[in-house]
């Protein structure tokens, strides 16, 4: 599989994803904030795109979901890091196969010799002999373990020895060798097994790249999310801050007119100062959730992308979606990534045990081999032995060559050879461990079963838990509304305290951020709930430092992920 078609099956995963009961909600238009302004939005029917305009504070990118997901699949440093694993992995079984490329090979020499006479019969006072080789080859490994050999040397030798029949003479020899495993490498060897692992490694290398998609869009998702939050947190938070601000005005015109006593006035600019707290803070959150987005989305560490601003476009609402546990535990279980890796695992565990097992049986090699020989050459025809040349016959290297392709001497050999350590104890142990790990991988893929299923469950009941948090979190922030009003009323009538307004003003900003904090978490549990049946956790989570305010006066900062953004009293 190449780079552009991962790349193409990644973008339709990613379409997959972006789809969902989410999508399928009618997006109300964002509340305007500044510096954040109000998106235009898109006519009805047609797709929503990122748009970037410029304004005063610089350039501001609205951005869908949708529009989200395709940048982080074509930006996201997560997933260019490991598209390349899967090519790597392709180049592993190309590497392991090219044990079966046949091997050519050829030698080319020239040797010189003179030899002083020693007896009657060596064939002058000084011979010198000139031998030239040139032999040629070619040996290739067999798919059934064997080894196949063939072998075609030749040598050309010229000598004053009186004693020889041609000068030059040529000889040549052509000979094929097989040897082949009948018990220990024939139903599988080093080279086999390597070559499965390689491919099973590939197939898993294609389930960890998917892996990393599904958790990079579901983290992607999350962020937006988060974003969406912060944003409805800051403007809960100037609310709030609005409220007390007028609520301080109000005092100090009843202090002028001699109705309130002073001290009342000083209560309120105390909590007016605490809402700034909560703004400022809402304000950090929010650019912490911007950048782990940008972070998510962008390819670059560019300025540019640091100072422009995201602006979410889609507001999915929180309307309840059914959630069937036990199709979701079952296609966790079937399809999910690190499942499938994981029964891949115990597949290459299988090969190992299958090649651990044939190393423990004897060595029994049967070699067959056959050939022919040829010699060559111009022919001396002597007086005698050792006598003078009285005619020559001529002749050459093609008469050798002639003569073995005849077959005029054949030469054959058929055999067996048997080999067998006495005790076998480094095979035995060897077989026996790789059956231990077999196993250790079997325990380890029932386990990873229960989790897979425990996990599923967990999230099934946080979509329930968490819709049931919207709809308690949105009746009491309806509630909180009733009893500000009432108190406000109240205290216009002289009936209230100044505390008690406070107090109610206060009450309905938590209400209000619980209700966002609801809503921001039941969308992330859909997410997660669509993520972990897909995948198990892989590639590298966002993270961000998140200022939040533990209490009045008190800030502590810390690193989540997912961002968990927020104002507690």
């Amino acid at each position: 599989m190449t780079r552009q078609s991962r790349t193409a099956s990644a973008l339709a995963l990613a379409a997959v994803l972006c789809a969902g009961p989410l999508r399928a909600q009618e997006p109300p238009a964002p509340p305007s904030l500044a510096p954040y302004p109000a998106p235009t939005p898109a006519p009805r029917g047609a797709p929503m795109l990122a748009a970037t305009v410029a304004s005063d504070a610089g350039p501001v990118l609205q951005l869908t979901l949708e529009e989200a997901v395709r940048r982080a699949m074509d930006n996201n440093v997560d997933i260019a890091v490991q598209r390349y694993v899967p090519e790597d992995s392709e180049l592993a079984i190309k590497q392991a196969m090219g044990v079966y490329d046949p091997l050519l090979f050829s030698t080319l020499s020239k040797n010189s010799q003179t030899d002083p006479a020693r007896n009657a019969f060596s064939g002058g006072e000084k011979v010198d002999t000139d031998t030239t080789v040139f032999d040629f080859g070619a040996s290739q490994y067999v798919p059934t373990g064997g080894n196949l050999r063939l072998d075609f040397n030749n040598n050309k030798v010229d000598t004053n020895n009186v004693f020889s029949t041609f000068n030059p003479s040529f000889a040549s020899l052509l000979n094929a060798n097989l040897a082949q495993p009948l018990l220990r490498d024939f139903k599988i060897d080093f080279n086999r097994r390597q070559i499965t692992v390689a491919k099973k490694n590939r197939e898993i290398s294609d389930v960890d790249f998917r892996q990393t998609v599904v958790n990079t869009l579901a983290n992607v998702k999350n962020l937006y999310y988060d974003l969406l939050y912060s944003i409805d947190n800051l403007e809960a938070q100037r609310k709030s801050l609005a409220l007390a601000d007028r609520f301080l005005e109000e005092n100090q015109i009843k202090v002028r007119v001699g109705t309130l006593a002073p001290l009342d006035v000083v209560a309120a600019e105390s909590e007016k100062a605490s809402r700034e707290e909560a703004v400022i803070l809402a304000e950090a959150a929010l650019l912490d959730a911007e950048d782990a987005l940008k972070r998510a989305i962008f390819p670059d560490n560019d300025p540019a992308t640091w100072g422009t601003k995201v602006v979410p476009v889609d507001r999915p609402t929180a309307e309840r979606v059914v959630v069937d546990l036990p199709a979701a535990v079952n296609r966790a279980l079937s399809g999910r990534t690190d499942m499938v890796s994981a029964r891949k695992g115990l597949e290459i565990d299988d090969i190992n045990v299958k090649f651990a097992r044939n190393q423990t049986l004897p060595a029994l090699d049967v070699i067959a081999a056959y050939g022919g020989s040829g010699v060559g050459g111009t022919q001396l025809v002597r007086d005698g032995l050792g006598g003078p040349v009285i005619s020559t016959i001529p002749g050459g290297f093609g008469d050798a060559v002639s003569s073995v392709f005849s077959n005029d001497f054949p030469t054959w050999t058929l055999g067996v050879n048997f080999s067998y350590p006495l005790f076998n104890r480094t095979a035995e142990a060897a077989s026996a461990r790789a059956k231990v790990a077999r196993d250790e991988s079997l325990a380890r893929l029932q386990r990873l079963e229960m989790q897979v299923t425990a996990e599923v469950r967990a999230a099934a009941r946080a979509v329930e838990t968490n819709f049931k948090r919207v709809e308690s979190t949105r009746a009491a922030r309806i509630l909180q509304e009733r009893r500000l009003d009432a108190e406000t009323k109240k205290f216009g009538a002289g009936m209230s305290t100044n505390f008690l307004v406070t107090q109610s003003q206060r009450d309905l900003a938590v209400a209000e951020v619980a209700e966002l904090r609801a809503i921001a978490d039941y969308r992330r549990s859909l997410v997660d709930f669509e993520r972990v049946q897909e995948a198990g956790l892989g590639g590298a989570p966002t993270t961000a430092s998140v200022v939040t305010a533990t209490g009045r006066g008190s800030i502590s900062t810390t690193t989540t992920a997912p961002l968990q953004l927020g104002v507690n009293p």
